[in-house]
């Protein structure tokens, strides 16, 4: 079985509804009958090292050797391994007017744009008037039995 999405409202999140939702899937795949659960995850730390890439940002480790990023971190802790990163999880491309709509950035300059919580730069062609952001992720495997 495979999770899509879990997604909280910013004024929810610390709260520990992620671990519920969590445990919510998980219960529901065994209930179903499934014995695997994965998940595409999108690391929730990622963002705040948009020049990393998710290979090393994934691999990194607590010294108990739980993962740094949280969201991977309790996926971990509720029986999950890290099984791989997907490197193009997800292609966002666009004019540079819709970029700059999208993002409130000038998009005025060739080159990689770092945008606020985007977990890569986004890539900026001028003369071509194009931009496009490729966002990595990660899978990971429950096994619930």
């Amino acid at each position: 079985m495979s999770a899509l999405e879990v997604a909280i409202r910013p004024d929810l999140r610390g709260t520990g509804l992620a671990s519920v939702l969590l445990e919510a899937k998980r219960a529901n795949a065994v209930r179903l009958g499934f014995t695997e659960l994965v998940a595409p995850v999108r690391p929730s730390g990622k963002h705040l090292e948009p020049r990393v890439g998710m290979r090393e940002y994934a691999a990194r480790t607590r010294p108990d050797g739980l993962p740094v990023d949280p969201w991977l971190r309790l996926h971990v802790r509720l029986g999950a391994e890290v099984v791989g990163v997907c490197p193009r999880a997800m292609t966002i491309s666009g004019t540079l007017a819709q970029w700059r709509e999208w993002a409130g950035m000038p998009f005025d300059t060739s080159g990689d744009v770092v945008v606020p919580g985007a977990l890569n730069p986004v890539h900026c062609d001028v003369t071509h008037d194009h931009a496009v952001y490729v966002e990595p992720g990660v899978w990971v495997r429950h096994h619930l039995r």
